[in-house]
C-alpha cells in the first residue's frame, strides 16, 4: 500500500528528490559489504536521525527506573529495535529491561465513529504481509546477539493480535511486570484508549507514555484520548521531544 510519507510531506520537491537519491546511493554504494554496513551514517537523512535521537532522549529518562518497554503499534518494529540497541548502550548489564512489541501485523484495527478513516488510515491499512512477526523476532534476536553481552539473549517478545486483547492477556500472564516506557502508535480511538488504560495501571511513578501522533489533526485519535481521558484526570507532566516535535510524552507522577 501507499505510505503516507509518499503523499504527505512538508518538504519541497527538491528535498524529496534528494531523499530518493540518497536511498539510491545507499543501494549502489561503491564499497565492500563490510564497509557499506559500517557506513550507514552517510545515508541517514536528518529527519530520520532526529526521530532516532528522540527515541534515545526518552530512553535515557528511564535508565534509573524498573520496568519493561512496550512498543504498541510497532508496525515494522523500528522503535523496538532502537530500544534494544539503546539498552545495550545505556544499560548493557540490565538484563531485566525486556522489550515487548505489539501489533496486529494485519493493519490498523478498531476505527470507529470518533475516527477519521481515509485511504491511508483505516482498518487494514499498513499491513506488513507475510509472517512479519516472525521476521521481527529474528531481527531482535540478531541485534541482541550482536550487542554487548550478546550471549544473554531472548529477553524480548513480539506479540501479534489486536492490542485490546493481547495487552490484557499479557498482563494477566505476566502478573509481576511493570512498565517504564510505552510507545503508542495505533491511530484509532478505541484501541488507543483501551491500550493506554491497561498500560497506565502498570506504569511506575516517573514512567513515560509516548505518543507519535498526539498533535496531528489528520489522525486525531491520540489527541482525543489525551484531552478526553487523561488531561485533568491522571496526574502527569507533559513534554514534547526536544528535536522531533511530533513525539509527545507524558511522565506519570
Amino acid at each position: 500500500m501507499t505510505h503516507e510519507s509518499s503523499v504527505l510531506s512538508y518538504s519541497p520537491q527538491s528535498a524529496i528528490r534528494a531523499r530518493e537519491e540518497l536511498f539510491n546511493r545507499l543501494q549502489h554504494y561503491p564499497a565492500t559489504p563490510e564497509e557499506t554496513e559500517r557506513s550507514l551514517g552517510l545515508f541517514v537523512r536528518g529527519s530520520l536521525l532526529a526521530r532516532m535521537l528522540a527515541v534515545a532522549e526518552l530512553y535515557q529518562r528511564i535508565t534509573t527506573l524498573p520496568g519493561v518497554v512496550m512498543d504498541i503499534g510497532t508496525w515494522r518494529g523500528q522503535t523496538a529495535v532502537l530500544c534494544e540497541n539503546l539498552r545495550a548502550i545505556y544499560e548493557p548489564l540490565n538484563f531485566t529491561r525486556r522489550i515487548f512489541a505489539f501489533d496486529t501485523f494485519e493493519g490498523y484495527a478498531g476505527f470507529g465513529e470518533k475516527d477519521q478513516p481515509s485511504d491511508l488510515h483505516r482498518d487494514g491499512s499498513y499491513a506488513t504481509g507475510g509472517d512479519y512477526a516472525g521476521y521481527l523476532r529474528e531481527l531482535l534476536l540478531l541485534h541482541e546477539q550482536s550487542n554487548a553481552m550478546g550471549h544473554n539473549h531472548g529477553k524480548h517478545q513480539v506479540i501479534a493480535g489486536d492490542c485490546r486483547q493481547t495487552i490484557p492477556d499479557f498482563f494477566a500472564q505476566q502478573t509481576h511486570e511493570c512498565v517504564a516506557l510505552a510507545f503508542f502508535d495505533l491511530n484509532a480511538h478505541a484501541p488507543t484508549k483501551e491500550a493506554f488504560e491497561a498500560v497506565y495501571a502498570r506504569m511506575v511513578p516517573g514512567a513515560i507514555a509516548a505518543f507519535w501522533q498526539l498533535t496531528r489533526s489528520a489522525t486525531p485519535a491520540e489527541g482525543q484520548v489525551y484531552v478526553q481521558e487523561i488531561l485533568g484526570k491522571k496526574p502527569h507532566r507533559m513534554h514534547r521531544a526536544a528535536i522531533y516535535p511530533g513525539l509527545c510524552y507524558l511522565e506519570k507522577c
